[in-house]
């Protein structure tokens, strides 16, 4: 059985929603694994497979920002989040027993626009570097009060440079 959120609080919940994914990415821009660590599930379904060519996986938060820290080691990067369509699903997971009433779960996608700009601080000429341009789709389920990604799925719509540059891709 699912309800619906008021209006004032469809738009609350989505306007946080839309901080997590940004936080997410200003994160990875500043290296801040432990921030990151804050907004990502114990265990995340991950599909990067258009971009690293890896098959979809269940992976722990932890092993997922060991290969973002691996992957982007000595490069800045900028990461940009825009186009978030969001959707809020409230569900009341039914009870077998009779008189006990289950918890009211919260689950949410939302699908984004992205371009990543990588590139390595130690080349002047900046020709070492790769941009990413796509859509990323997150799911997110709401744990005491906050949303946590449980999974990440993202389309390359357009990639340009030196794919040696990401680490994570060698």
């Amino acid at each position: 059985m699912t309800s619906k959120l008021s209006n004032i609080e469809w738009v609350i919940e989505r306007s946080k929603i839309i901080d997590v994914i940004v936080a997410i990415a200003n994160a990875m821009d500043n290296k801040n694994w432990q921030n990151l660590r804050k907004y990502l599930a114990d265990e995340i379904h991950v599909d990067y497979s258009e971009f690293r060519g890896e098959l979809p996986q269940q992976i722990t938060a932890e092993s997922y920002i060991q290969k973002r820290a691996e992957g982007l080691t000595g490069l800045k990067t900028l990461h940009i989040s825009t186009n978030h369509e969001v959707a809020i699903v409230r569900a009341h997971p039914p009870n077998r027993i009779r008189g006990l009433v289950s918890p009211v779960k919260d689950y949410a996608q939302c699908r984004s626009a992205y371009r990543i700009y990588r590139f390595d601080p130690t080349d002047e000429s900046r020709q070492e570097r790769l941009d990413t341009a796509g859509n990323y789709e997150h799911q997110l389920i709401r744990v005491d009060g906050k949303w946590r990604v449980t999974a990440i799925k993202q389309t390359v719509v357009m990639m340009s440079g030196n794919r040696r540059v990401h680490r994570g891709l060698q």
